[in-house]
């Protein structure tokens, strides 16, 4: 691996307070996407992001009033629970509205590190609020309102076999450019969106046909009526078993309430996440008790195994070859189903259930793994949910049966342990026979809830106001086969973390973690037979972080990261991470990000992640493995108070080979870079 010198730019930028406190913001939502996604597989990571970048983004561009807030739109911000969004209210029903957010502070059960974790989210208000003017006025449809128009280009430089190989013989249909549109209108209860995409290798039919095409009209906040949803919505209740898209948290940095879930109800859909959402209606009505429906039909993709039957309807959305794009949309989804949900002084309960049909048979794989997976044309799911105040305490938990008979359930509780010490403990049961196909729960493995049960302990500990440590233990087992497995398996995972805040401009965290997981593997027996034979595999990374802002317009971030690999039956690999990071405020408007990495890793199975600056609500995580260096610059500029400018260019070089990727994504040569171009117009 070729050694090379890190320079850091040192410079004196004059500085403007509106500028850095909008780069602040930033950094901390980057943060928390990182965090939130650096428990996942790149897979996994993939499927949750976009969705997920867009709710922390729009979180804070459009922060919660903590002055007017309900509790739900409360326990929507990352690091308040039900104990807390109650504390809030309670504040400024009983004392007196909050006039600055750092008087958040001065609310039971809010320190600072959970301050300086909701603030990216929250607002105190401004102004004139519209609460009571008529439906009927303009005024009140356009309150705060905003127009947003993006549209996005994207390429890699190098082209890939799929590109070069003829439509004919199994190659791409379009062209290397994935290019991506979006126009809507957003204010206090309104909200209209028209979304467009074209993946890298998908033709365009014409300028207003595009591969995937969103919309959605919705209503938000209109006394009695919550939310009503028309086009595309996304839905997501309880604790994930029934119904959950969106996105969701995994296991990471927040260790104390990543397994506690705020259900967002009805989101209207914006993203181009092709398969993670719902087309119809969707409503939500009441006070304390309130009433949800929703009905939907939309087309899907799935392989197809003879005239009427196929597999599960594939994630990717990707339409690239002839084959994808004649099966396209060939499957039809109807869905209906409702929520009744209570709030009582001491917390919420809910039922959510649904119905689905699809017009043609569903089977499953042969393998052992599926051998409980979802197989006919229609399928039903129950659950009911909690989130209780029991003295200081948060009890949840969910608990939902498929229609087979298969049952799930979820049940947790958070508390205090101490004044500077908080605990998180939650167990899962996943029946290998539950198909909730529509789900998301809590876990080792992401996705729908099935074939699992663990035990999860998260603490966080406090020593000042510049230390923090957390935790968490997660023991698990998989009753029957999964992926690659023939047999019931288990296993166990740890993390350890310590943040320091050395001084207000240098902050530093150390970061262990470690799975040790049971797999298959092949082995010859006396007479030289071939066996099957079960063994631990274990996967273990140290990563230490540090953040240093030299002035107000220079921010370093340097991270070493070793990973060590030892597959079931196989010998021990190790892996290694370096970056330097430079964000550089040249001007108000103006702002660079560029990083440099090195990466040596023995083969994928010591594969590294880094989580990128990148285009707005683009998903920015690369996966890296054997022996190269990759570099990145994001420039990000806004001439006009109405116009803004992305463009990012990345290279990665790898010093051993000379074919990068496989398949129709194959490239030859030893080097990939990619460019993309983003402009948004606001006013």
């Amino acid at each position: 691996m070729k050694v090379f010198v890190i320079i850091s730019l040192f410079l004196v930028i004059p500085y403007v307070s509106s500028a850095q406190e909008r780069d602040s913001l930033s950094t901390e939502v980057q943060q928390d996407l990182e965090q939130a996604l650096e428990g996942f597989d790149p897979e996994d990571a993939e499927a949750n992001s976009e969705q997920l970048i867009q709710f922390l983004q729009e979180l804070s561009a459009n922060p919660v009033n903590v002055n007017t807030a309900g509790l739900h739109s409360l326990r929507q911000v990352p690091g308040l629970n039900l104990k807390t969004a109650r504390a809030i209210i309670r504040y400024r029903e009983e004392r007196k509205p909050f006039e600055t957010p750092d008087e958040l502070v001065e609310v039971s059960g809010i320190g600072r590190v959970t301050y300086d974790k909701i603030r990216p989210y929250i607002t105190i208000g401004k102004g004139l609020q519209l609460g009571k003017i008529l439906y009927t006025d303009p005024r009140y449809w356009t309150s705060n309102g905003q127009f947003q128009s993006f549209s996005r280009y994207q390429r890699d430089l190098q082209p890939a076999r799929g590109y070069l190989d003829s439509p004919e013989g199994g190659g791409y249909l379009g062209n290397a450019v994935k290019y991506y549109q979006r126009m809507g209108y957003r204010s206090n209860h309104l909200s209209i969106n028209l979304t467009q995409e074209k993946d890298a290798g998908e033709i365009l039919e014409s300028p207003v046909r595009f591969d995937h095409q969103s919309w959605h009209l919705a209503l938000e906040g209109n006394g009695k009526l919550r939310t009503l949803a028309l086009g595309d919505y996304s839905l997501s209740f309880g604790q994930g078993l029934v119904l959950w898209n969106g996105g969701v948290f995994g296991k990471g940095g927040d260790v104390t309430g990543a397994a506690n879930r705020s259900g967002r109800g009805i989101k209207p859909y914006t993203s181009a996440q092709e398969s993670n959402y719902f087309r119809g209606a969707a409503a939500t009505v009441g006070g304390r008790l309130q009433l949800t429906g929703f009905y939907s039909v939309r087309r899907l993709t799935a392989s197809e195994i003879s005239s009427d039957t196929i597999r599960f309807p594939t994630s990717s959305g990707y339409h690239r070859t002839a084959r994808q794009y004649e099966r396209r949309g060939n499957v039809r989804q109807m869905l209906y189903g409702g929520r009744l949900q209570m709030e009582f002084p001491i917390g919420i309960i809910g039922t959510t259930g649904y119905r689905t049909f699809f017009n043609r048979y569903i089977t499953a794989s042969q393998q052992p793994y599926a051998r409980y997976d979802f197989r006919g044309t229609s399928i039903s799911v129950f659950g009911i949910d909690y989130t209780l105040l029991v003295g200081p305490a948060i009890i949840f938990g969910e608990a939902a049966r498929s229609e087979n008979g298969g049952m799930g359930l979820v049940a947790g509780l958070e508390s205090p342990v101490g004044e500077q010490t908080d605990m998180a403990l939650a167990y899962r049961n996943y029946k290998k026979e539950f198909q909730s196909i529509q789900g998301s729960g809590f876990g080792e493995s992401s996705g729908a809830p099935k074939n699992e049960e663990g035990v999860y302990l998260g603490l966080q500990h406090a020593i000042g106001e510049n230390i923090t440590l957390s935790g968490y233990m997660d023991q698990f087992r998989f009753p029957g086969p999964r992926f690659g497995t023939h047999q019931s398996t288990k296993g166990f995972e740890w993390l350890g973390r310590a943040e320091v805040k050395l001084t207000a401009d240098w902050e530093v965290y150390l970061q262990w973690r470690s799975e040790t997981k049971e797999g298959e593997y092949e082995t010859p027996d006396e007479l030289g037979r071939t066996q099957r034979a079960l063994g631990n595999g274990q996967r273990s990374s140290i990563r230490a972080n540090i953040e240093y802002q030299v002035n107000k317009n220079i921010r370093l971030r340097t991270r070493g990261e070793l990973v060590q690999n030892r597959e079931p039956g196989a010998s021990l690999e190790s892996g290694i991470l370096l970056y330097q990071d430079v964000r550089l405020q040249l001007r108000n408007n103006l702002r660079l990000d560029t990083r440099l990495t090195v990466f040596d890793t023995e083969s994928f199975a010591t594969r590294v992640y880094q989580f990128e600056n990148d285009l707005l609500y683009v998903f920015g995580s690369q996966v890296l493995f054997d022996q190269g260096q990759r570099m990145y610059l994001l420039l990000n500029y806004e001439p006009f108070s109405y116009l803004e400018l992305w463009a990012k260019f990345g290279i990665t070089k790898y010093e051993d080979k000379q074919v990068i990727g496989s398949g129709l994504n194959e490239i030859q040569g030893d080097t990939r870079s990619e460019i993309g171009i983003q402009a948004r117009i606001k006013f």
